[in-house]
Formats: structure tokens, sequence, C-alpha cells
């Protein structure tokens, strides 16, 4: 008891405060503590250093404490009830179980004390040698850790049981919503993908528990980045989808991903609304904008790099569009807006930009000053948009389920595509800019002949919503043919799919 005395003293919180309780002071000491905040201070940085590290080690021995005296709690007062009388064996039976170990070790998990979640999913597997989930979270957690070699043997273990009970692994399964796996499974094409000649699907990546909701890829990248809803940034290899590392440094959700066309470098924004430059090659951040005292007040939620690398683009979910001079690392213009922004795009010359979001208007700016050059009405809410290779053409996509063609000179409607049923979250140009490629929370992928205006193909590979997609120059050694791209798409189904195409 007196230890765990200490760890609640950390948090200057009383032994009887509750989780939503423990969970606010530690978020208060977090913000206070942040070595972020520091960064001008070498002594002060110094000092927040360690004094997160206390609390951020008092905050999970706290939670799996709470967590494992709930767990008695509710299993004493089941007992109590159905006997009205302390029956020790009955406890014992019920901790017996693999599934209670498991549901411990995924609270340990949660909680970051690692050491006991392994524990506990070891456990359950000896009682239950074929338990497919413990050895997925099993092999998540030792992936985390750095023990690559020994969370592969996990993941290969969990294929084979998923095989061989393939009948049995449904996703009404009590605990498939709970299982985690970074393994990579190749694919031609699954049952529910159409045959469609101009799009294929050749591997499927199975990446986390959570919904892909962005990815991005240099022009001439060989690998592209995915995130979900967690700090952490996957980086994969494009031609056959095996993960090259995991990039941590946010201390919240990454929300947007953009890549420099090099592929050189890679730019995050997050809930902890900061923006991180990332130094692909040597795997680790290397300049950060934004923070406490400076930058956006809110979620970051989308961005966008120019061709030449020299300025970035952010908006955030405080309304505000800013442009930064990537050099120096600040700020040059702040833009506001009446309502929130969900994306923007630079033209492919790198001289304008364009903006949309839940205003009845796309703008269209210069980059040196911010300045409205066009305004473009738009009869409903933009989730997506892209220019055309050239230049000369704005998609657009959004609720309304439709996607829109702009002449970017005139700001004239050309084309409005109809299809999907439901809204349309990621667009794309081929590299010839005829063919437009859109992703929607209906699960389909829809080419369209920007020609004729008449819809090329519609490809149902994923089996939930498309957040995401990105295009780039296949990476593959021997490429059926000399024009062959690649398309990757990221989706709530927790995959990403890279589809191989040739328009």
């Amino acid at each position: 008891m007196n230890d765990i005395a200490q760890y609640y003293a950390i948090l200057g919180i009383k032994h009887t405060a509750s989780p939503e309780a423990t969970k606010k002071a530690y978020r208060n000491l977090a913000k206070i503590w942040h070595p972020d905040r520091y960064l001008n201070n070498p002594l002060l940085k110094e000092k927040a250093e360690i004094e997160i590290k206390k609390i951020n080690q008092a905050y999970a021995v706290i939670k799996a404490y709470q967590t494992e005296n709930s767990h008695n709690l509710n299993i004493k007062k089941t007992v109590t009830q159905k006997n009205n009388y302390k029956s020790t064996s009955k406890v014992v039976k019920t901790k017996n179980t693999p599934e209670f170990y498991y549901q411990q070790g995924v609270e340990y998990a949660e909680a970051k004390n690692y050491e006991d979640a392994l524990t506990n999913f070891t456990q359950a597997i000896k009682l239950n040698p074929d338990y497919l989930e413990a050895y997925q979270y099993r092999g998540y957690i030792l992936s985390k850790l750095g023990y690559e070699y020994r969370a592969d043997a996990e993941f290969k273990k969990a294929h084979r049981i998923k095989v061989k009970n393939k009948s049995k692994y449904t996703p009404a399964n009590q605990y498939q919503s709970q299982a985690y796996t970074y393994q990579q499974y190749s694919t031609k094409a699954t049952k529910n993908t159409q045959s469609n000649n101009q799009l294929k699907c050749y591997h499927t990546i199975l990446a986390a528990n959570q919904a892909i909701r962005c990815i991005a890829i240099g022009k001439n990248s060989q690998a592209f980045a995915s995130a979900n809803n967690d700090p952490e940034i996957k980086l994969w290899q494009l031609n056959n989808g095996q993960r090259i590392t995991t990039l941590r440094g946010h201390t919240d959700a990454v929300t947007c991903l953009t890549m420099s066309n090099s592929g050189q470098t890679l730019v995050s924004g997050s809930q902890d609304k900061t923006i991180r430059f990332w130094d692909l090659k040597e795997k680790k951040i290397i300049r950060t904008l934004g923070g406490y005292f400076n930058g956006h007040l809110n979620t970051i939620v989308a961005l966008a790099i120019s061709p030449d690398n020299q300025t970035l683009l952010s908006c955030s979910a405080d309304k505000s569009l800013k442009i930064w001079d990537v050099n120096r690392g600040r700020e040059t213009h702040n833009i506001s807006f009446s309502a929130a922004m969900t994306c923007i795009a630079f033209s492919p010359n790198g001289q304008i930009f364009c903006s949309g979001g839940l205003e009845p208007q796309l703008r269209i700016r210069e980059i040196k000053n911010g300045q409205v050059i066009r305004s473009i009405n738009n009869d409903g809410g933009v989730l997506s948009l892209a220019f055309s290779p050239d230049g000369n053409l704005l998609a657009t996509g959004g609720f309304n389920r439709c996607l829109k063609l702009w002449d970017i000179t005139t700001g004239k409607e050309i084309y409005t595509l109809q299809g999907h049923s439901d809204r349309v979250s990621a667009v794309n140009f081929s590299s010839d800019g005829k063919t437009l490629i859109s992703g929607s929370w209906d699960k389909t992928i829809k080419l369209w002949n920007l020609v004729t205006g008449k819809k090329i193909a519609s490809v149902t590979g994923h089996t939930n919503k498309i957040h995401a997609m990105a295009i780039a120059r296949s990476a593959l050694a021997k490429p059926i043919a000399s024009d062959n791209q690649t398309l990757i798409s990221g989706s709530a189904d927790q995959t990403i799919k890279l589809w191989r195409y040739n328009f």
C-alpha cells in the first residue's frame, strides 16, 4: 500500500480518487512538465524530462492498480449475489479462464504496463494454445518494444491459427475488436473485389486495431507513411508492404501527413497541436512547429508541402490556416475562417493553393501572401480536393456524395460526377490527368474518365469506410508495364491496400 501511495502522491491525488479524477490529474501535470515547453531552457527541459517520466510511470501503475481492484470487486459482487456468502473456490475458478487473463493483459497494455501484460497473455495462451487474439496482442507489444523477430513469430502463429480455424474466426468473435496485428498478408484481390483490368489489389496490410486515417507518399518515393488514431506513424515499403519502422514523437493522435516529393522528409500533424518534420533516412524528428506558446490552438487537420519543399500549409480545428517558412521554421501568414477547414492542396507549380471545408466557398490563394485570387461557390462541404497534373483543373469531393471538376482559370464547374452512395473522402488524379480516382465512405474506389465525364469502374475491396488514398510511381522490381503505378488506400476496416493500376 505504501508503494502505491507514493504514486498517488506524485499525481497529487488521494488514494480514493476515481479513474476520471486520476486521468485529469495526470493530464494537468503532463501539460505542465512536457519537455517541449522548455526547448529554450536546457536546465528546465532536463528537469521536465525527469518529471514526465515519473508522472507517466505513476499514472500507468495507478491505472493498472485501479483496474485490478475493479476486477476483483466485480468478481466478489458476482459470487456474493449468487451464493450470499464468500466462495473462494468460485473466485479462483473465474481467474483460471484464458479469457480472464486476456482481459487483464489488455488492461495492463492500455496502461503501458507491458511486462505484466505479456505475463497475462502468456498465461492465456498456456490455458488455450489456440488463443488467436492473445498471440496477436503479444506480438503487438513485442513490436512496440522493438523485438521485431519475436513479434513476427507471434504473428505467424496467429496466422496459422486463423487459417486452421477459419470458419470460427468471424467479426462476431467476442474479442476480435481488441486484437492487434502488424502482420502483412499478400493477396491478389479479395473475394469482394470486382475484377478490373485497370485496378488490381496486389497486397493487403493488416495495420492495427484502428481505422487508417491518413497516408502520405513522395512523388518518387519507395516508402509511404500511415497513421491511425494514436501518436505513432508507420513507415512501409511500397513494393511489398513490409513495415520499415515506427516513428514516435507526438504525444497525441496523429491526424494528417504529407511528404516531400523526394520522399526524404515526412511532415505530421497531431491532436497535440504540433507539426513535426521527420528525416526518414535517420528516422528522427528534425523540427517541431507549434506547441504551447505558438502555432495552432487546436488539432491539426490538414497539411500540404510545396513542390520545392520551402513552404508548408497547415489547417487546424481552430478555424485557421497558417503558411510556414520551412527553412526558418516560422509562421509567415495566418488566415482565419468562419467554419472548419478540412483539406488543402498546392498546385503543381507551387504558386497557388486551394483550401476547402465547411464554408460554402473554395478559396484559391497566392502562396506568397495568402491573398484570395478566386472564390468558387460550392453547394456542399468539401472533404477532399486535388489539382490536376497540369494545374488547370481542381477536383473536389465531399458530404453530398458527388465529385465536382472545376476550371481553375474561370472558376466554372465542368462536371458533377455522381455514383457514390456516401461522402467522398479522397480524390486523386492519374499522372496523365485523364482519370480521376475517388474513395468514399461507401467502401468503394471509383475511376472516372475526365474526357467523357463517365464512370469507368467501381472496385469494392475494403469492407468499411475509405478515409485516405495516395498515388505513387510503382517501386516494383518488375512492373507489368512501363507506366505502371501504385494506388494506396486506407480504411476503417483497419487495412491498407496496395493497388496496381495502368491508365
